[in-house]
């Protein structure tokens, strides 16, 4: 056997005539090193497999040394199986013999037999190779009903269709209810030896010796029960899964450290490797608390504080260091008590300290064996003596200790069954209404169940019923639910439907999901912080609202509950659907309309902008899948009960703005006491530097128009710039300014085309919006490093007139800062927004960016170069004015009044278009949303009738205004009918 580098083996047969004989293991020692010339293989290793003595017509053959008959032998020659020395004329067989491996079949059977070894020995130790069966042990499960674990050794791989066949002909004796098997020694995994780092990224990868139907990967924790790997937030698995099957840990922490099974499964056998992984951990919760809450200064020159970090019992070797300001201790008493490590540590504070802070932080950091580090912190206000507060004070046995002004204090729940904290705030001297947000244990335990499936642990349809009928059954009592269980049932809501995006959810856990739902809706949710309570409907109704739409329904009509309806439209160019007596009209050619009726759930929304309005309990949301319409419209007809005297408005929940909103939709007085809702929404060019999502009247429709004619425009232009380009382009500065113009144009063709594609979002699917998102992002900002690249140069050649930059060093620059600077900003931006758990890259129901706060939100990405671009072209073009108006060495005055306002309209109309200056509405766009004020409307309007209009404009100034241009274009246009006429004339003489 010859054994190459790439672990490829190789056969050789030597065969000795006569009577002689012949020690052929002395001389294979001198092969070892031996290069093959024809073949490229070095020789590492080489030994005897097999030995045939051929006596006349009778061969008999035998294995070397830790070698076993080949399964082809094995199966061609039954008598050969399982014996040292085979009398049959089986030398021409490749391979004859193999290394012997360590193979193990481990098996279940349940059936009414008690004992089964014998039965179980007969049928496998037919296996080439056959070792042992050994008998693991047997359970009485009940109803004459016994299960057996049993072991079956061999030192051969087998083939599954063999063993298959022993199980199907096992499984035909009506004693035997099941049968299946695992093995050991078939697949061959590949996973990280040591510790990894946290945090990091991580491959496993399982081949099997022969193809299977099917793969599987498990994890389990220490004596957990396996839980099966799905696609999630945190791992992914390969598209094939037949032989080769790898699954990639994106984020490695402490949810991910224990032992990995891959296996592949055809029938009844599955073909299985193990691998753990260590990970050097941190913990995923860190709780820092400080005992007082609050340091009381008022009475006392100093104060005593305790600070305590308290995580989850962990296998890691941590350093704890603790702070309180400026104090530290690197050596905190630890203690371990109920599954909890805690650090603690004690800390005098100075009341007289300089500056006297309102309050200092305290910060826990841990620190892992591989140093890396997680820290938190809290803050710990002074009460000093002109300071308000609120007095300690005892209610039911819960003590709510001395606490600042605007400050909120936290205790511990103390009702039994339940976990969590209660809050209450300090306004002033009076404390404000307690709130409660103990949450049963068991919901907690959900919530837990939840976040492993949203990572991709567990994640499975099975998994998924389960968590919901979990959701369902623990709050189906109305008067056992808290303000506390109704948030962290909406949290599950919310971790699911995260989820959904890498893991479908099939309808039959859509029972369980709306009556889990409209129990939250008995509740009451006025816990005296109507912000607190607001922002949980809010989230309430957006993970319901994606929930609907995320779960896969194919045969259900809809399902009704107490306080929800819903109901299903399927392959229609109309959907009218009733709920909760308000009829619900929606026109769009989609595959299924979903509507879904809230009741008790509008008057638990914020009221920002309708504080003094009354709203109807119902709320009515429908979601459109795969629309082939550009725009839907939605008509609603309820009961008017408040009658002719009251002012009526239609009105919708703005997700991304999180309020109230009637823009779009119009209120319609129909017959009697009937009343109508219209809305109908689309998507605007002011959106992209706009925080939220803009409907306006006829914006939509500007928007459309002014595009159409700027791609029309810019077409135009490149085609004029590629026939007239070796006429005008006739010095380095023409190169340069036509140049940058044509990239210009070219990148805000592209943009343009983007955007129109992304303008219905509702009939995108995630991918393309994806890609029409990145496109825009790309596009928009290559357009503008290429301006920056003309105003600089132009600047340049005006201050430095002698000193002229190369054709190839500017093509060097431009190309870099045109295309190399978008590039980096759009993959950063990319790649950071999806380690950011809470903010994604771009918003699916936009098809652009998002906002969520002040620098928060991948919108800065975009807003940020463009703004910065804008003003440096700004400055350029300051630069170029006081140019032209500044008067050249052959001229004795300056230029007259009205001859420099001609310059300056000028330079202001020729560069404006080209610099991006129109772009500047865009930055007030951004900061302007009010819609109460005139002056909104107008910004919005002027931005986007303006900037539609860009490539216009550019069409304009960068062709037509240019003289050399025109005279080209004439010559090309009147080029052919000069030569028609100097011929005719020819022939006329």
């Amino acid at each position: 056997m010859f054994s190459g580098s790439t672990d490829v083996t190789h056969w050789a047969e030597v065969m000795i005539e006569g009577n002689k004989t012949l020690n052929v293991a002395v001389h294979l020692p001198g092969l070892i090193g031996t290069v093959l010339d024809t073949a490229g293989v070095t020789i590492t290793n080489a030994e005897i497999a097999a030995e045939c003595e051929i006596i006349g017509q009778n061969t008999t053959c035998w294995c070397g040394p830790e070698y076993v008959w080949s399964n082809l032998v094995c199966d061609s020659v039954n008598k050969c199986c399982n014996v040292d020395k085979c009398v049959a004329n089986i030398s021409y067989f490749t391979p004859l013999c193999l290394p012997k491996v360590n193979v193990s079949l481990i098996g279940m059977l349940t059936g009414s037999s008690a004992t089964v070894d014998a039965m179980l020995l007969k049928a496998f130790n037919v296996l080439n190779a056959f070792n042992s069966l050994t008998m693991r042990g047997t359970l009485f499960t009940g109803s004459f009903t016994y299960a057996h674990n049993f072991t079956v050794s061999l030192s051969a791989v087998f083939s599954t269709p063999k063993v298959q066949s022993i199980i199907s002909t096992l499984l035909t004796d009506p004693t035997i209810y099941s049968l299946n098997v695992k093995s050991l020694g078939m697949v061959y995994i590949e996973a990280p030896t040591g510790k990894v780092c946290y945090n990091s990224r991580q491959q496993l990868n399982c081949t099997s010796i022969e193809a299977m139907s099917k793969c599987v990967w498990q994890m389990s924790r220490d004596e957990d029960v396996p839980l099966i790997l799905g696609p999630g937030s945190e791992v992914m698995l390969s598209d094939t899964c037949t032989e080769l099957s790898t699954v990639t840990l994106l984020k490695t922490n402490g949810y991910w450290s224990g032992t990995y099974s891959c296996l592949f499964v055809t029938g009844n056998i599955a073909h299985m490797a193990m691998a753990p992984i260590q990970i050097a951990l941190l913990p995923e919760v860190i709780n820092v608390t400080s005992n007082p809450q609050t340091t009381d200064c008022s009475e006392a020159s100093s104060a005593k504080v305790t600070i305590s970090c308290s995580i989850e019992n962990s296998t890691e070797t941590y350093t704890a260091r603790l702070k309180l300001g400026s104090m530290e201790n690197t050596v905190p008493i630890k203690e371990e008590r109920s599954g909890i490590i805690k650090y603690t540590a004690d800390f005098n504070v100075d009341c007289y300290a300089e500056g006297k802070p309102s309050s200092l932080e305290a910060s826990c950091t841990l620190e892992n064996t591989l140093n890396q580090l997680r820290n938190h912190s809290l803050k710990v206000p002074i009460i000093y003596p002109s300071d308000m507060f609120c007095a300690e004070e005892v209610i039911e046995e819960r003590r709510w200790p001395k606490t600042k002004n605007n400050e909120t204090a936290v205790i511990d729940c103390i009702a039994s069954g339940r976990q969590g904290t209660m809050k209450r705030k300090c306004t002033g001297k009076k404390w404000g209404e307690e709130v409660s947000l103990c949450v049963k244990a068991v919901l907690n335990s959900v919530a837990l169940q939840a976040k492993d499936f949203e990572k991709g642990l567990g994640a499975t349809q099975e998994g998924a019923q389960l968590i919901f009928q979990s959701l369902k059954n623990n709050t189906s009592e109305d008067g056992e639910n808290s303000f506390g269980d109704v948030k962290i049932a909406v949290t599950v809501f919310q971790t699911m439907k995260q989820a959904s995006v890498n893991m479908p959810l099939g309808e039959n856990l859509l029972g369980d999901f709306i009556e889990s739902a409209s129990s939250m809706l008995n509740v009451t949710w006025n816990v005296g912080d109507e912000e607190e309570s607001g922002t949980l409907a809010t989230q309430y109704l957006s993970s319901v609202e994606g929930l609907v739409k995320s779960i896969r329904i194919n045969a259900s009509e809809g399902y009704n509950s107490s306080n929800i309806q819903l109901q299903i439209c399927r392959n229609g160019a109309t959907c009218n659907k009733t709920v909760f007596n308000v009829e619900v009209e929606l026109n769009a050619t989609a595959d299924m309309v979903k509507t879904v009726g809230l009741q008790g759930l509008a008057e638990r929304l914020p009221k920002l902008g309708y504080e003094d309005s009354l709203f109807p309990s119902i709320v009515v949301s429908s979601t459109v899948e795969n629309n082939t319409q550009p725009s839907v419209n939605i008509k609603m007809a309820f009961q008017n009960d408040a009658g002719s005297s009251a002012e009526m408005q239609c009105v919708f929940w703005n997700v991304s703005e999180k309020r109230w909103s009637n823009e779009g939709c119009e209120y319609v007085q129909g017959p009697g006491n009937i009343a109508y809702c219209e809305c109908n929404h689309l998507t605007s060019f002011s959106m992209l530097m706009s925080k939220h999502s803009v409907s306006m009247p006829f914006l939509d429709q500007l928007t459309y128009v002014g595009l159409g004619v700027s791609i029309c425009s810019l077409i135009i232009y490149i085609i004029i710039e590629c026939l007239v380009w070796s006429a005008v382009v006739k010095s380095s500065l023409s190169h340069f300014r036509h140049t940058a113009l044509l990239n210009i144009s070219l990148c805000l063709l592209l943009a343009d085309c983007s955007f129109l594609a992304s303008s219905f979002p509702s009939i995108l699917n995630e991918p393309l919006c994806l890609i029409l998102v990145v496109g825009k992002h790309y596009f928009f900002l290559a357009m503008f490093f290429w301006m920056l690249c003309l105003s600089v140069m132009l600047v340049h050649q005006l201050i430095f007139v002698f000193s002229h930059i190369g054709k190839k060093m500017y093509m060097i620059l431009g190309f870099t800062i045109g295309y190399v600077c978008p590039t980096v900003t759009v993959a950063v931006t990319y790649v950071y927004y999806n380690q950011v758990p809470d903010i994604p890259y771009y918003n699916q129901k936009t098809c652009w960016l998002t906002y969520k706060s002040a620098m928060q939100g991948s919108i800065h990405a975009f807003l940020f170069p463009v703004g910065t671009i804008v003003l440096v072209n700004m400055a350029s073009m300051i630069v170029v004015i006081a140019t032209v108006l500044k008067p050249s060495g052959a001229e004795t005055n300056k230029k007259g009044d009205k001859d420099a306002a001609k310059s300056i309209i000028k330079v202001i109309i020729f560069l404006t278009p080209i610099f991006g200056g129109t772009w500047v509405l865009g930055l007030f766009v951004f900061l302007m949303d009010d819609f109460t004020q005139l002056i909104t409307y107008f910004v919005h309007y002027a931005f986007t009738i303006v900037n539609s209009l860009q490539g216009f404009f550019i069409l304009l100034t960068g062709c037509f205004a240019e003289k050399r241009v025109r005279d080209e274009i004439l010559k090309i246009i009147l080029g052919k009918s000069g030569k028609d006429q100097g011929t005719t004339t020819s022939v006329a003489k």
